[in-house]
């Protein structure tokens, strides 16, 4: 598949590994006196303004203004990436100081195609020209940012596209995947959704990356079907199936239903307690 332009738009099981067992890390956002460029470069940042999170080998950061807070994500070990470039990043808000999902937001890539790009444009408010129309239907598919709001379960719950959007941009540096977010302070105060939240007090941020979308659920489950007819035709047993993990997931190995498993990315997530500064 190949994109040429990037949009960003507000789009209404797994292994799970929990992280920071001790206490967790406590961070004071710096006042942003200027919008954060979100390109992924980073170069906004100084070293003093980053938070080690030692559990994932990660670099962290947070700025914001008045309406939105900027965070810096720095995976600098491979092995903690997962699936992040399908997945996207769910941040998780709770106002009560406890690392317990309650809310999230969810930003994630997506495809789409130039009709589909054009209706929600349209469906934002935005009024677009024909001559408009024509130059978007030049590509038929384009990778979009997508900004979801998310109960505890993950379930897309609606919220109002005049609250904003979240987006984001990761740039490759060496081995490291390094992003930086932006997220809009009303999405994270939002009481149309029951979340809120006092800017002068800290609360819980949790980030959480990883495991499988939908469509990559359901190759894997097409993929575990076509191996289970072949097994049948063969006259091999589901113990036999499963000692060959090597062939499901693609990582190889294990001689059992866990061994499998280890083909599935892993879910990571961490919590912060997050203190918003005040231009005060």
């Amino acid at each position: 598949m190949k994109t040429k332009n990037i949009f960003s738009l507000a789009l209404l099981g797994l292994l799970v590994l929990p992280l920071a067992a001790a206490k967790d890390p406590v961070v004071v956002s710096k006042w942003a006196a200027t919008p954060v460029q979100i390109d992924g470069q980073g170069t906004e940042w100084t070293p003093e303004e980053m938070v080690a999170i030692q559990d994932v080998n990660a670099k962290f950061a947070v700025k914001n203004d008045d309406k939105n807070i900027y965070v810096l994500l720095n995976l600098e070990n491979p092995q903690f990436q997962s699936s992040i470039q399908q997945t996207g990043i769910t941040f998780w808000i709770n106002s009560e100081l406890k690392s317990k999902k309650v809310y999230g937001v969810h930003l994630y890539p997506k495809a789409i195609t130039a009709d589909g790009l054009i209706k929600e444009l349209e469906s934002q408010g935005q009024t677009l020209t024909a001559e408009r129309k024509a130059e978007i239907q030049k590509q038929k598919e384009y990778l979009l940012y997508a900004c979801d709001t998310v109960n505890k379960k993950n379930k897309v719950i609606p919220h109002d596209v005049k609250l904003g959007i979240g987006m984001y941009r990761m740039a490759q540096v060496q081995r490291a995947k390094v992003f930086e977010i932006t997220i809009p302070l009303a999405l994270l105060d939002s009481a149309e959704n029951g979340v809120k939240i006092d800017p002068s007090k800290p609360f819980k941020l949790g980030l959480e990356w990883g495991g499988m979308t939908e469509e990559m659920r359901a190759l894997r489950a097409a993929q575990m079907g076509d191996r289970v007819a072949q097994a049948s035709g063969e006259g091999l047993s589901s113990e036999s199936l499963a000692s060959e993990g090597d062939t499901i997931g693609g990582q190889g190995g294990g001689g059992s239903l866990s061994a499998m498993r280890r083909g599935i990315p892993p879910t990571y997530i961490f919590w912060v307690d997050l203190t918003i500064a005040s231009n005060k």
